[in-house]
């Protein structure tokens, strides 16, 4: 359904597309359509929770030391996007050109930011550092993932993390983890 509303909102435009035309163009009815999405938005952002879900297993599936960590997090997001290159190219440009859907996507990411400021708070990064190096990497990925869309000379997104990383000399920004629990200190 997506590369269905990805095909009609580039076509006809994203206000002129209604929830049915997606359905039939899907060769769904627009109850099953309705039983996915609660609206017509909400088929570009269908991925997000699965995408957060992966970001946070895969910080959390190594060493706990943030500067390790985070740079996990964002290669596995990273090695997931990669074969959907040309969809998420289509749907960058159709999320920065509409107002509604790029507040959606901002608001997407800043959830992203809050779970991993929480994550990184629950292994004892005090509560300034989680929120700093959260919103930090980030940043590093909103950037990487920005050129990776609309630079088709760009390469891979997971080279284009380091490349961000190292454009702004950002190996001062991630701190380590107190391998003690909050409890005990």
């Amino acid at each position: 359904m997506q590369q269905a509303a990805l095909e009609l909102f580039t076509r006809d435009g994203y206000a002129a597309t209604t929830a049915a035309a997606i359905a039939a163009r899907a060769d769904v009815t627009e109850r099953t359509f309705f039983r996915y999405f609660p609206d017509k938005r909400e088929v570009l952002f269908d991925d997000g929770q699965r995408l957060e879900r992966l970001l946070l297993d895969a910080l959390s599936a190594g060493s706990r030391v943030v500067a390790e960590a985070l740079p996990r997090a964002l290669r596995a997001v990273a090695a997931d996007m990669q074969p959907r290159r040309e969809m998420l190219v289509q749907r960058a440009a159709l999320v920065s050109s509409v107002q509604e859907l790029a507040e959606r996507e901002l608001w997407k990411l800043q959830h992203w930011t809050r779970s991993l400021t929480e994550t990184l708070t629950e292994w004892g990064v005090d509560g300034l550092s989680a929120a700093a190096n959260a919103e930090v990497a980030m940043a590093v990925f909103r950037a990487a993932f920005t050129r990776w869309v609309t630079d088709e000379e760009a390469g891979e997104l997971a080279d284009l993390l380091g490349d961000t990383v190292t454009a702004v000399g950002l190996d001062w920004v991630f701190t380590e983890v107190d391998e003690k629990p909050q409890a005990e200190r």
